[in-house]
């Protein structure tokens, strides 16, 4: 389990390391995360997660999907700038079960937030028998820096 938790937080490094800008000027990296992290104890079917985020401020769609297959899942999904809305989030386990809205999500603009969402329960087509918790917090500018000076 801690070799898991190890390589998630690489891979999160990486893909941070990845976004950094490459010029002096811009020192900080701009867009907002959203964390996922699954923990069910049970799923039925084979469900898949669309989650759409909207750029609010160019109006690019930024559109994510999720195959639930096993009960432990880190998934990340990443906005461009500081001002983004959640325009879909629906679960889906076949033409006919659809759960819209999961972990009600659309809710209107985020401005300069990043979410940590965590997952659990039995995941169903029946929405009482999974949870989501959400934490939202303010993003700190991460200062970028581009060789050593002495």
């Amino acid at each position: 389990m801690a070799r898991k938790k190890l390589c998630q937080v690489v891979l999160l490094c990486i893909t941070l390391f990845m976004l950094m800008p490459a010029s002096a000027e811009m020192n900080a990296l701009t867009g907002q995360t959203i964390q996922i992290t699954t923990r069910y104890k049970s799923i039925m079917g084979k469900p898949t997660w669309v989650l759409i985020l909207r750029d609010e401020e160019t109006g690019e769609v930024l559109p994510y999907m999720y195959d639930v297959r096993k009960e432990e899942n880190f998934w990340i999904a990443l906005s461009n700038t500081h001002s983004y809305r959640v325009t879909s989030s629906t679960m889906t386990f076949g033409p006919f079960a659809i759960i819209n809205n999961y972990c009600h999500l659309v809710d209107g603009v985020i401005l300069g937030k990043s979410m940590i969402i965590t997952l659990g329960g039995t995941l169903t087509p029946n929405r009482n028998t999974s949870r989501c918790r959400i934490m939202k917090y303010y993003d700190v500018p991460i200062p970028v820096v581009n060789g050593l000076s002495y």
